[in-house]
Formats: C-alpha cells, sequence, structure tokens
C-alpha cells in the first residue's frame, strides 16, 4: 500500500481500481515530456486556459447566484480549489457590492401612509397635498401635475420655434450676403471680353518635349490671410489661377499681366479643403470644412447651388467627360465616396467599403474607374456607377495615402505615402503598383501634400513639412534639386503647362510663388 501512495494519478482517467488518498490524486504528474509540449499536463488539457471538468450543480443553486451576482455583485466562487479569502467573488461592474442581501429578502419599498388621523404632524406637513391614504392622489394634485406639464411642453414648442426662425434667419443671409468681389475696374474691356477671357499669345515653348527644373524665385501672391491648401491652373490655357486658403477664401489670381487678384469668392464659413474647374473653366466646385460643397458661376461669383450631406468633404473630383460635368465624387469624413448630380443638388451614388475617411477620389480611364484611398491604409478600385469594389490594394506595410496625382499622359499616377515616400502606380488596367519607382528623402508624415508631375512626365515633385520643394527624375527616382519655398509646409505645386520650365508652389504662410 505504501507503493500505492507513491503514485500520482491522471485525473482525466473514468476509472480508478483503488482508492487513493486526496494527497495522491492531487500530486503533480512526472515524467518525459512530449515532442512539442512546454510541460507534461498540456497533454491532458482540453482548453487553451488549462483543463475544463464538468461538474455537478442544480438548477436552483445556479439560479440563486446568478441572480444574486447580476442584483447586488457578489456570489459564491464555484471553484474547487481556492485561496484563503477567495471565497466570495464581487463583480467589476458595481461600484460597491451589497453583501448579505439576497434575492429572497422582502422589499422595504412598501406603500406607506402619508398622511391621517394618527399620524405626526411632520409626516403631514411634508405632503401637504393630500390628505388621504398613501397612493391615492386626488384630482386636485392631477390637475396641478398636468398644468405642469402642459405650460413645460409649450415652452419647448416656443424655444424650438424660435431656434428655426433663427435658423430661416441665417439661411436668408447667407443667400442674401455678398459671396464674391472683383478686385479689378471694369469685368469687361471695351472690346467686350470678360476679365477670365485669354488676352494673352503665349505660345508653348519651341521645345515643348522637354522640361527643366526651375532656379529662382520670380513672384509671389499675397493675399490669404492664413494657409493656402490647394491650387488649380485654368484649363487648358492656364493664364488664372484659383486657390483655396484656410481663411475660407477662394481666390482666382492672374498669371499673366500685373498678376493681381481679380476676384474673392467668399461663400464658406471654414477652410477651404478642395477646388476643381470644370472641363471649360467657367465653373468650379469648392469643398470646405464647414461640410458644404459649392458649385460657383467663375466669372460672375454667384453660388449655383449648394448641397451637403453634414459630414466633411475633403476632396472633389468632376467628371472628365464633357457631357456629365454636372457629376462630381467627393471624399467624406463618414467612409463614403459619394457622388453628386449638381443640377439637382441629390446624391446618385455612394461607395461605402472604406473603415476610414475617404481622402482622395481620381476618376481615371476616361471616367471609366474610380480610385479611392482612405485613412484606413487601402487603396480601392470601382466601376463608375457601381458602388462594389473592383480590386483592393491594400498590404501590411502600406501606409494611408492622403493625396494623388496622375501623369500627364494618363498612365501613371503618384501617391504622397505617410512614411515619407511617394509610390507609383499604373493608372490603367489591373492598376499594378511600381516597385522601383519610389521618391524619397521629404518629409511628408501627418500633411496631406500634393505631389505634382512636369508637363512632359519626366520630373515628379513635392513639397515637405520644412517648405522645401523637392524635384525627383521619373526615369531614374533621383533627387535633383531641392529649393526652399515657404517658411511653413509646403502643401501643393504645379508645374505650367505651357510654359515648360515654370513652377508654382502654395504653402501655409498664405503665399503661392512663381518660380522659374
Amino acid at each position: 500500500m505504501g507503493a500505492v501512495a507513491e503514485w500520482a494519478y491522471n485525473t482525466s482517467d473514468k476509472k480508478i481500481m483503488i482508492n487513493p488518498s486526496i494527497a495522491v490524486l492531487n500530486k503533480p504528474i512526472q515524467g518525459p515530456v512530449p515532442h512539442g509540449k512546454v510541460s507534461i499536463e498540456q497533454t491532458f488539457n482540453n482548453h487553451k486556459m488549462g483543463r475544463v471538468e464538468k461538474t455537478s450543480i442544480s438548477n436552483f443553486t445556479f439560479e440563486e447566484q446568478y441572480l444574486t451576482f447580476h442584483n447586488y455583485g457578489y456570489a459564491a466562487n464555484p471553484a474547487r480549489n481556492f485561496a484563503a479569502g477567495k471565497e466570495v467573488l464581487v463583480s467589476t461592474e458595481v461600484e460597491e457590492a451589497q453583501h448579505g442581501a439576497g434575492i429572497y429578502d422582502k422589499s422595504k419599498n412598501k406603500r406607506q401612509r402619508v398622511a391621517g388621523p394618527d399620524m405626526p404632524e411632520a409626516a403631514q406637513k411634508a405632503n401637504p397635498d393630500s390628505a388621504k391614504w398613501g397612493g391615492f392622489i386626488d384630482g386636485e394634485t392631477v390637475r396641478k401635475q398636468i398644468e405642469i406639464e402642459v405650460k413645460a411642453r409649450e415652452e419647448e414648442v416656443a424655444r424650438q420655434a424660435e431656434e428655426e426662425r433663427a435658423v430661416e434667419g441665417e439661411e436668408r443671409e447667407t443667400k442674401e450676403r455678398i459671396t464674391s468681389v472683383f478686385h479689378g475696374g471694369k469685368e469687361t474691356d471695351y472690346t467686350g471680353r470678360s476679365w477670365m477671357e485669354n488676352k494673352s499669345s503665349v505660345h508653348k515653348d519651341v521645345d515643348d518635349k522637354q522640361c527643366f527644373l526651375p532656379k529662382k524665385w520670380i513672384h509671389t501672391w499675397s493675399g490669404h490671410t492664413m494657409g493656402v491648401q490647394q491650387i488649380r491652373w485654368f484649363p487648358n490655357t492656364a493664364h488664372l489661377l484659383l486657390s483655396a486658403g484656410m481663411d475660407g477664401k477662394v481666390c482666382i489670381w492672374d498669371y499673366h499681366n500685373q498678376r493681381k487678384c481679380l476676384r474673392t469668392y467668399t461663400g464658406h464659413d471654414q477652410a477651404v479643403r478642395d477646388i476643381n474647374f470644370t472641363a471649360d473653366g467657367r465653373r468650379f466646385y469648392s469643398a470646405s470644412y464647414d461640410k458644404n460643397i459649392q458649385y460657383w458661376d467663375t466669372e460672375t461669383g454667384k453660388i449655383i447651388s449648394t448641397f451637403t450631406n453634414k459630414k466633411t468633404p475633403f476632396c472633389v473630383t468632376v467628371h472628365p467627360d464633357l457631357a456629365m460635368q454636372n457629376i462630381i465624387i467627393t471624399g467624406c469624413s463618414n467612409k463614403k465616396a459619394v457622388q453628386w448630380d449638381a443640377n439637382s443638388a441629390t446624391i446618385v451614388q455612394e461607395y461605402d467599403e472604406h473603415m476610414g475617411a475617404v481622402n482622395t477620389v481620381t476618376i481615371c480611364e476616361d471616367g471609366k474607374r474610380i480610385l479611392t484611398t482612405s485613412d484606413d491604409k487601402k487603396i480601392y478600385l470601382w466601376e463608375f456607377g457601381i458602388p462594389v469594389v473592383k480590386k483592393y490594394i491594400a498590404e501590411p506595410t502600406m501606409h494611408s495615402v492622403p493625396a494623388v496625382c496622375v501623369s500627364p499622359d494618363q498612365k501613371y499616377l503618384i501617391g504622397q505615402s505617410m512614411d515619407n515616400k511617394i509610390i507609383a502606380y499604373e493608372a490603367f488596367g489591373n492598376f499594378k503598383f511600381i516597385g522601383r519607382k519610389t521618391f524619397k528623402g521629404h518629409l511628408n508624415a501627418g500633411y496631406a501634400i500634393t505631389p505634382g508631375f512636369s508637363a512632359d512626365g519626366k520630373w515628379v515633385m513635392s513639397g515637405d513639412v520644412d517648405g522645401k520643394l523637392w524635384f525627383w527624375d521619373w526615369g531614374k527616382c533621383k533627387n535633383y534639386r531641392v529649393l526652399k519655398a515657404h517658411d511653413g509646409v509646403c502643401s501643393a505645386c504645379l508645374w505650367h503647362p505651357i510654359q515648360t520650365s515654370r513652377v508654382v508652389s502654395a504653402g501655409w504662410d498664405g503665399q503661392i510663388k512663381l518660380w522659374d
């Protein structure tokens, strides 16, 4: 029997042919450790946290402890072996457990008398509205309560009506307020031509197949009181420059002649995030942090329409088809890319597969495909008008891409990656990642800095956090020039499509600079 007492029994066995003691049953199991196991006990585990054994408990006991735990915050410890002082488990969801209370205790919240001939005077003074037994209130008291509720409801209705009138007044004021200021002498010249007409006969450079890197700073446009977030050329001629400022203003500048601000558009109440011309430049769209998208007449400065989905738009992209200039797509903070019809100011389609705010929307392949980037570090490819993702571009090493630019020949697109790189993809077919086309050296993490291409596609440029303007060779991916452009962040840059050695940059110092 002494030899038997030295044994250690496996508790998973179903039969024990002898009568061992408790000490023998609880001895640790010893022996060779199986291959792939940390300890020999893991051989008998049936759960990732150890071994789970069945135990028998009556329904009455279980319900009692379950209800006590959820109502009073404590219950008996169901473990077989526990340390001293652990006999009771306390819930972490209650501030203080009601030890000793049980579900079978009689309730103390009985209906009591509030007044009566044998009640103390203090109790009667506490309830002067009724001189009857507790729980029964006369008609006069009920009438008083109803009058109080009706009065409160009338005040609430009056307050809501006053708020609605105030909102209507603000909307009327917004519609009536001056949304544009013309800074020139006359809006037409002596021949009747509009101030928007291209009066400069600037021909394209003779050697239009090659662009040259700018060397010097030749002009500064100043007018924004806060940083400039985005700049756009007037389509085809690039004789005007449109800028979106964080001061809530959109300004249009003359590129030739006196190079002054021609018109200021002041329809937004907060910073303007993005702008985009229609194909002919007669109209443009602006997206702002006041959650409004506005459709402008460039010449007169009037707001054609304003629409919103109560979410912040981060970008606005116009469909390239000349017959669909009223169709735009905005990337919003509610994880959706929203397609709008500007004529009716209604939502046509929503692309809602992203898990983060949509930063950019790029329409490729003549309007057949849509490329969206988001804060969820993914790039999605869609068919235009169909809210089903056609291709997912997502890698564990990818970072968020808050700014995208397409090459002049529409074959490639580059994106500003948040790991201080510019990455490149094909802008057609399967949109393959071009791993060898990576442009490094600048600091851009945390800022949506828009990169750019030269007119011939030979050079890639980008601003950075320190206000520098970087230029890389597209073929060699080598940095050739760095210019100190702005005091703050250099947020956007554009290469002139006609004068091939001129570049415009915008920064958070509120200035727009011309380089040659």
